[in-house]
């Protein structure tokens, strides 16, 4: 479902000074850069395409990591500037998850404290997962900046996890490029910073400037456009049946107030089938219910739909190669 969702056409900018900064021409590419900049917002399939266009193009391994070592401050609009205002990288990873929406919508990330030394950066798959060239992007772009603005202190990551495959021979660049440990096929995106680290001073702090960003910041956030309202609604509206145990599209659609043809329809539109989407949002609610120590697995089977516990957990199993009761010792 988060192909569905929009992202900043600010990121066209990241692919243009790669580009540039490499002298790569490739003038039909160009052409379609210069195409979306002159559009507000794009959708995350159109991000994905061109990522992957320009994979194919360079055959450039982690091609995300290449683009993202070259991202710089200015390049990433109010929400960088604010970063580099800020007075630590801890004031500056609240502005990211204060104001992420002014980059990208659908799923966002939330900070967790893993224990007294480590805290965590990490992305909630609740609208599906993107892919592994636009999330190498976003990873190295803010570890680029972070290292940027604390400098001359070195930052030191605990660990890095990424959901999609790594190719085995490629790991070594991106445990170069991050200096720590990376997993990849986990559950969740993240990244995992050393408590001492969020302490570093930076050296561009400034408390009156980064007070008048943050409120251009809300401004701009005011303005933006809806989300696809459209597959918000259904994906509420399928939660709410799924917990009335009635969630075929037939209910949905009158849930909806439309006829299940108009559903089937708008779907096909957006190149979605209904047994999908309700695929996706089982696989991520799963997740999040699972991490609510209060409910069982009984409880999360009916919450999602299933009759049964054991029909569940093979979904599941499916979905994640793991058991319930395995991704709750592994993860949680």
């Amino acid at each position: 479902m988060l192909n569905d969702f929009l992202i900043t056409r600010d990121v066209i900018g990241f692919l243009q000074h790669y580009l540039n900064a490499h002298q790569i021409s490739v003038p039909n590419y160009q052409q379609k850069l210069d195409e979306l900049a002159s559009r507000q917002q794009m959708s995350f399939q159109q991000w994905w395409d061109l990522l992957n266009e320009l994979d194919c193009t360079l055959s450039t391994p982690a091609l995300g990591l290449d683009i993202g070592r070259t991202v710089q401050v200015e390049h990433c609009g109010v929400l960088g500037y604010l970063f580099r205002t800020s007075r630590n990288l801890a004031e500056a990873l609240h502005c990211f998850k204060r104001f992420q929406r002014l980059i990208y919508a659908g799923s966002h990330a939330d900070i967790k404290m893993i224990n007294k030394d480590v805290i965590t950066l990490i992305w909630q798959p609740e609208f599906g997962y993107s892919s592994q060239l636009s999330d190498e992007l976003l990873l190295s772009a803010m570890i680029n900046i972070s290292r940027e603005i604390v400098q001359p202190h070195l930052l030191n990551l605990v660990n890095v996890s990424f959901t999609q495959v790594i190719q085995e021979e490629n790991l070594p660049i991106y445990e170069r490029f991050f200096a720590c440990p990376v997993y990849s096929k986990q559950d969740k995106l993240s990244l995992s910073f050393k408590v001492s680290d969020l302490n570093f001073p930076i050296r561009h702090e400034d408390q009156t400037l980064h007070s008048l960003l943050g409120k251009q910041a809300e401004e701009l956030l005011s303005k933006l456009p809806e989300d696809d309202i459209f597959i918000v609604d259904l994906r509420d509206t399928i939660i709410r049946c799924l917990h009335e145990g009635q969630y075929d599209a037939a209910v949905v659609a009158s849930q909806l107030n439309i006829s299940l043809r108009t559903l089937h329809r708008r779907l096909r539109d957006k190149d979605r089938i209904y047994r999908d989407v309700l695929k996706d949002i089982r696989k991520s609610m799963a997740l999040s219910y699972l991490s609510d120590n209060k409910l069982t697995l009984a409880e999360v089977a009916l919450m999602l739909g299933y009759s049964e516990q054991s029909t569940f957990s093979r979904a599941f199993s499916n979905w994640y190669g793991k058991s319930p009761l395995q991704y709750k010792r592994e993860f949680l």
